[in-house]
């Protein structure tokens, strides 16, 4: 039996590897086994039967064939693309909320003790426990709020441009469709 208390004790980056492995194996599973993928190949390999039938018996240029199983492959890559930018937007974004609450958690306290420690080599002293009560009450804090305002704010614009980008695609896939 799997010990739930492990689970609790791995560190962010280990649920970040955790969930890339769970991410390529659901990639890998949509496009062995969903409907949309299946239903696509089988077409493509009717079109592709139609052609070699086309251009063996009669002789002739089977591109009318051909071009179902293209699209097919288009649509497809399509996919893989809107998918690979979605990645791409999403880990900057990432990149990005890890860096600014690195600054928020870690630099600027840091940089306050640094100072304090400055301070009382320089015998001030009633300057450097100013500097260490303010870096303590930033351990104090127990949310972020500025980089709570600035990710749930909207200062990043690129996921929200990304979502309506692939809405817009979904749209004209549809219609495409139809």
């Amino acid at each position: 039996m799997f010990p739930f208390s492990l689970y609790r004790r791995e560190k962010l980056p280990q649920r970040l590897v955790r969930f890339h492995d769970d991410l390529l194996r659901t990639s890998i599973r949509y496009f062995e086994s969903e409907r949309d993928c299946r239903k696509g190949i089988r077409r493509a390999q009717k079109s592709l039967r139609k052609a070699f039938k086309l251009a063996r018996k009669k002789k002739i240029n089977p591109g009318v064939s051909i071009k179902g199983a293209r699209e097919v492959l288009e649509s497809l890559r399509e996919e893989i693309q809107m998918s690979r930018k979605a990645l791409l937007v999403t880990s900057t974004s990432l990149g990005i909320a890890l860096n600014q609450i690195q600054q928020e958690r870690i630099d600027q306290p840091l940089a306050l003790i640094e100072d304090a420690c400055e301070y009382f080599r320089n015998k001030e002293i009633e300057k450097g426990l100013e500097l260490l009560k303010q870096s303590q009450s930033e351990f104090g804090k127990k949310v972020l709020v500025k980089t709570r305002t600035a990710l749930f704010g909207g200062t990043s614009n690129a996921i929200k441009d990304m979502k309506e980008e692939i809405g817009l695609w979904m749209e004209k896939k549809v219609q495409d469709k139809q």
